[in-house]
């Protein structure tokens, strides 16, 4: 992608007191935001993430049943998004993609559960299993909020185009494969796949290491391990 008026504004903007406030809030995950190239895409999924309180708050498995230990309490769901981010840059080396495409990719990953949980009535949290459909109403919501709110010296959805945003969406409804509520959204493309494997992977990770050296110790199994 070529070069565009955002990159300028965010080179000036890049020290000012909002985008300090942004940097805050997003460093337990600017390594992997800063993995996308493109700007017009970063400053896309800055602003949603800036967007969604719950994002930060929720685990990745609300009944404990499925995914590490490590995601089951408050935060959880952010540590699970890094975990897919960095296995699907792995994956996408391996596919060869353009870096238009794993910047896509990346995106999705980002955003992937971005709705997974909401609130009861009693402010008790649950498990949203339409979350990623979801997904683009909230993001409506955010591009009508900076149409009027917006703010050079921020983060913001208006800089990418229509085309890009239903393709990263594209992804996100096709993330979890076939497991999917909807049929028309299992994985069709190799991009669909990657998203979709790279959650699928992260989300199984402690059982696919767990007699690995290098693993939390809660994770070991218990008794003198037999050398091969």
């Amino acid at each position: 992608m070529k070069k565009s008026i955002l990159d300028d504004i965010l080179i000036q903007e890049e020290n000012s007191p909002s985008l300090s406030t942004e940097n805050k809030i997003l460093q337990p995950l600017l390594v992997e935001i800063n993995m996308i190239v493109d700007e017009s895409i970063k400053s896309f999924i800055r602003s949603i993430l800036m967007r969604s309180d719950m994002f930060w708050e929720i685990p990745s498995s609300f009944s404990g049943k499925y995914h590490p230990g490590d995601e089951h309490g408050v935060g959880g769901n952010v540590i699970h998004t890094k975990r897919v981010v960095r296995i699907a840059a792995y994956m996408c080396e391996s596919y060869s993609l353009t870096q238009e495409e794993k910047d896509i990719v990346f995106a999705a990953c980002l955003i992937h559960d971005l709705c997974k949980g909401i609130k009861n009535d009693d402010n008790s949290l649950r498990y949203d299993p339409m979350h990623p459909y979801t997904v683009g109403k909230f993001i409506t919501s955010c591009q009508e909020r900076d149409k009027k709110y917006a703010s050079e010296a921020e983060s913001s959805t208006l800089f990418l185009s229509e085309e890009i945003v239903q393709s990263i969406l594209r992804l996100v409804r096709c993330h979890l494969g076939p497991w999917s509520p909807i049929p028309e959204t299992y994985p069709i493309t190799y991009l669909d796949y990657i998203v979709h494997l790279s959650d699928n992977i992260a989300s199984k990770i402690h059982l696919i290491i767990q007699d690995s050296d290098l693993i939390n110790p809660k994770w070991k199994i218990d008794g003198p391990r037999t050398e091969n």
